[in-house]
């Protein structure tokens, strides 16, 4: 090192995060944080919630309904996890989770109760299929196949309904032949169940955004798991009626604004959790901001995340092997505005299928008014690898082109451009969620909600019902505060 560089005052951690993008502080942050950071009492509490997406929100905010002390610590600069605002053309947009459909009825719930709105998914027009290089149109959501295409599709689909309905959610290692479904990858099955090339391009696609993940990474038993916990495959794949049938007007991400509003002081951000060590007589939770005492902890960040927090005594191997063994989904959100929805004059929706990049499947979220107008899309799996870390006027210039191909000219003239590059995200580390690789679920996916002594876990990925989507984090929430205060009951009744 030479004399001058020696010189040069050391970056902190701090300075490093807020040149990583992460360090930022919201408005909201002097509201959640001053008491809980300044409180003479604030160090010691009953429960401390690490994580203040939805799943750590949602228990939070149930521990205090039920007069529990709860202190909830987060790493980021924000609340939502995975559920993010941002800003397109000056409207408010979620560049994180958005969509939900009927049967998510604890997200509903919650929607209703903060006197927020829905709108439903504009489907009206021809939607684009691009699938083995035939591109075709088609009114609504429909494939647009020949006849004989369509009846090896519809064969094949009942076939995959028929195996996801055998699997017991809470216990998807019980399924018939779990080993063996577990052995064999959802790229094997597709493989061995259809040779119609346009059938398994579109169900590929599907995958891909279901998952975003490659097909050939993820357990056949895990998928069919993830399609029963959100019906089966035509719900988590559509729009009315469907997984995708519904907006939120004010954004998913005024939802978690309004419940860190209820919890109040409570949280503080900017505190990356490092350590959880317990005893008999309850955890310490050592962070960024100093140290919390309390009886018990809930763990509600991403699988892989959690353990990168050390832990006395250490998890189970079980446990730690699990999380390490699977990884978040690869994705990269982006939204283009426009003047209008200039597709809807061509009596189109605004809706692509292909199987080619960048995105898998692109829509039209534009505002109940039409104005601006504005397409969502994805970049999903192998391509969001190929894209995550680099400039986003890259990213935009092949998402534009992209646009111009299914759109024509019109699409060449933006108004404005954003997306989330969510791999690159330094707390999330990929979206939507983590997905097991064969042999996974039938050898340690059992833990998965097992407390480890205290220490309880929340996040939409231990959810049995509608896991890897905000309504599976908000029914996981409610499990880790239902537990805890089980415990209480339990630690009461012995005394």
């Amino acid at each position: 090192m030479s004399k001058d560089e020696s010189r040069k005052p050391k970056l902190s951690r701090r300075d490093v995060l807020r040149a990583m993008g992460v360090g930022a502080v919201t408005t909201l942050t002097p509201a959640l944080t001053r008491a809980a950071e300044n409180s003479t009492d604030s160090r010691k509490t009953e429960v401390v919630v690490v994580g203040a997406g939805f799943a750590g929100l949602t228990a939070a905010r149930e521990l205090v309904r039920s007069g529990r002390k709860v202190v909830v610590l987060e790493a980021r600069d924000r609340v939502g996890g995975r559920v993010k605002a941002g800003k397109l053309a000056g409207h408010a947009v979620d560049v994180g989770g958005m969509w939900v459909g009927p049967t998510q009825t604890r997200v509903l719930e919650m929607i209703k109760e903060y006197g927020l709105h829905t709108r439903p998914q504009f489907e009206q027009g021809k939607d684009i299929s691009e699938l083995n290089g035939r591109r075709v149109m088609a009114e609504g959501e429909e494939t647009g196949m020949d006849a004989e295409t369509q009846a090896e599709y519809d064969r094949v689909v009942k076939e995959l309904d028929r195996l996801c309905a055998t699997v017991p959610p809470d216990q998807p290692w019980n399924t018939p032949d779990a080993e063996a479904l577990d052995s064999m990858t959802l790229q094997d099955w597709l493989d061995s169940t259809t040779h119609n090339k346009i059938v398994r391009a579109f169900l590929e696609a599907s995958m891909r955004v279901d998952f975003v993940a490659e097909p050939y990474q993820i357990s056949f038993l895990y998928c069919l798991f993830y399609l029963r916990s959100g019906d089966n495959f035509e719900m988590l794949n559509g729009y009315k009626g469907a997984a995708q049938a519904f907006l939120v007007n004010e954004t998913m991400h005024e939802v978690a604004m309004r419940m860190a509003t209820e919890i109040k002081a409570n949280i503080v951000l900017e505190n990356p959790v490092r350590a959880i060590s317990q005893d008999a007589n309850g955890v310490t939770v050592s962070s960024d901001k100093g140290t919390w005492h309390a009886d018990y902890a809930i763990v509600a960040v991403p699988l892989p995340l959690s353990v990168r927090i050390a832990y006395d005594p250490p998890l189970s191997p079980e446990r730690d092997a699990l999380a390490q063994h699977m990884p978040m989904g690869s994705v990269i959100k982006y939204l283009v505005a426009y003047e209008k929805p200039f597709w809807r004059e061509q009596g189109l929706n605004g809706m692509t299928w292909s199987d080619l990049p960048p995105s898998a499947v692109i829509c039209d979220v534009s505002p109940a008014d039409g104005k601006p107008g504005i397409l969502v899309g994805f970049f999903e799996a192998h391509n969001a690898l190929r894209w995550t870390g680099k400039p986003r006027e890259e990213r935009k210039k092949v998402v534009i082109e992209r646009l111009v191909e299914f759109f024509g000219s019109d699409a060449a003239h933006p108004i404005d451009y954003e997306d989330q590059d969510w791999p690159a995200e330094v707390w999330s580390r990929g979206c939507y969620g983590a997905s097991m690789p064969p042999g996974i679920m039938t050898t340690i996916g059992r833990v998965i909600r097992q407390p480890h002594g205290r220490i309880h876990w929340a996040g939409t990925e231990t959810a049995a019902r509608w896991m890897g989507y905000v309504d599976g984090a908000i029914r996981s929430g409610d499990r880790a505060a239902s537990d805890v205060l089980g415990a209480y009951q339990q630690s009461k009744t012995s005394a």
